[in-house]
This record gives structure tokens, C-alpha cells and sequence, in this order.
């Protein structure tokens, strides 16, 4: 008499799936509770580009800027992702982080441009604009660029 054995991930499957789930709910709970809000506000940045791209065209013309980093390039699609952005609650202001590259290769710069803008009459007014060189640690500094506060 042959019997029937059930291949193997059959037999252990229920235990699979409770692994699983349970790991699924440990992943879960370790998100940050921001989360949600933080997707949005990325969501809401991304549907606003001008914003991030007008702060980068008055950026492009700093002869500081420049000579750092050379001919500043145009924002990529996930640049956004690398940096931060932050609404108010009501809406009409932000705060957003992007990393900015130039095409001079010699040095490594890393940059990060700084930006606080706020909705008045339905257009973006730009309150702060800053670059900050973050490396190599002898360019490491802050450049003000605009700053209406």
C-alpha cells in the first residue's frame, strides 16, 4: 500500500503564513507615525514644482554658487525623495530641502538647497533661499542666497 504524502510547503504552509503576518505587523509598527503626513506633503511638492524650480533658477545665477559647483543641473524626478518637504497646516507655506549638483567634476561637492516660501494672493513668494556645501569639509559653509525675513 502506497500513501500520499503532501509536498512539503503544503504541510508547513499555515506556519508560513503566520510567519509572515506576524513579521508583516512587526514592520508595520516600526514605521514612523508621520509617515502618512510626510507622503502627502511629498505628493502635495511634487503636483508644485515651480516652487523647487523657481528657487533653483535664482540659485543658478549666484556667482558664488557657480564658481563652487559649476553650472548648477536641472532637478532630476527623485531629488525631492532625497530631501524633505514640509507644509504649514494651512497650507500656504512650505519648507523643502533638495540636493543640487553642478557639472564641475574636479571635486566631489555636495550641496543641499534650502528653501522657506509661502502662498500670497495664490503665488509662491520665496522667503529664504540657502545653499549649503556639505563636503568635502574644507568648501563645508552656508551661502545665503535670498533672505526676506
Amino acid at each position: 500500500m502506497t500513501t500520499y504524502k503532501k509536498p512539503w510547503f503544503k504541510r508547513k504552509r499555515t506556519w508560513f503564513s503566520l510567519f509572515f503576518l506576524i513579521c508583516m505587523g512587526l514592520f508595520l509598527s516600526t514605521l514612523p507615525k508621520e509617515l502618512p503626513r510626510n507622503v502627502a506633503y511629498l505628493a502635495k511638492a511634487y503636483s508644485e514644482p515651480e516652487i523647487a524650480e523657481g528657487a533653483l533658477e535664482i540659485v543658478k545665477s549666484n556667482p558664488k554658487i557657480i564658481a563652487l559647483l559649476g553650472e548648477l543641473k536641472p532637478m532630476g524626478q527623485f531629488d525631492m525623495l532625497e530631501g524633505s518637504v514640509g507644509y504649514s497646516k494651512e497650507g500656504d507655506s512650505v519648507a523643502i530641502t533638495i540636493h543640487v549638483r553642478g557639472d564641475k567634476k574636479k571635486k566631489k561637492v555636495r550641496a543641499n538647497m534650502d528653501v522657506l516660501a509661502q502662498k500670497i494672493n495664490n503665488k509662491w513668494e520665496y522667503i529664504n533661499i540657502q545653499v549649503r556645501i556639505k563636503g568635502p569639509v574644507e568648501l563645508k559653509q552656508t551661502i545665503p542666497i535670498l533672505d526676506k525675513q
